[in-house]
């Protein structure tokens, strides 16, 4: 089996964050816990997307595979392919860089074709990349930290 690049984060995480009942309910070793772990702003990160944009669905990029930090899936429109994803790479203290280059979102375009595949998304779908504070892409996310 291929190691999966990405993890589905359910909205119940918003009010207790249990990463390996996540990892078990996708029926995953827990082994891959390391892959997906998350540092305290991460998860903070995490529970106000949930809490405050419903439409997004949230999804945590494998950490050895540089696929950035989170990917978000507006769900809005019934149409896969008018749903937008935000490719995320989290850094403290950085200003919001939109769309440039990042080591490590080298290989975002593989974990968006694993979201491709399980139908959340179509080969045309807009993309974006954001870079930078926590605060910096909750803002532009729309969300009220």
């Amino acid at each position: 089996m291929t190691e999966p690049l990405t993890l589905p984060l359910p909205a119940w995480l918003r009010d207790r964050f249990d990463l390996p009942r996540v990892l078990a309910g996708e029926g995953w070793d827990c082994r891959l816990r390391e892959r997906f772990d998350m540092r305290s702003h991460e998860q903070a990160f995490v529970k106000c997307v949930l809490a405050r944009r419903t439409n997004l669905w949230l999804f945590r990029a494998n950490q050895r595979r540089s696929c950035g930090d989170f990917i978000a899936i507006d769900m809005s429109s019934p149409r896969r392919a008018a749903r937008r994803a935000h490719v995320m790479e989290l850094k403290a203290g950085g200003r919001l860089v939109r769309d440039g280059a990042h080591l490590q979102c080298t290989n975002h375009r593989s974990a968006l074709a694993e979201l491709v595949a399980r139908g959340v998304l179509d080969p045309a779908s807009p993309v974006e990349l954001l870079h930078g504070d926590d605060a910096a892409v909750l803002c532009h996310l729309g969300v009220n930290a």
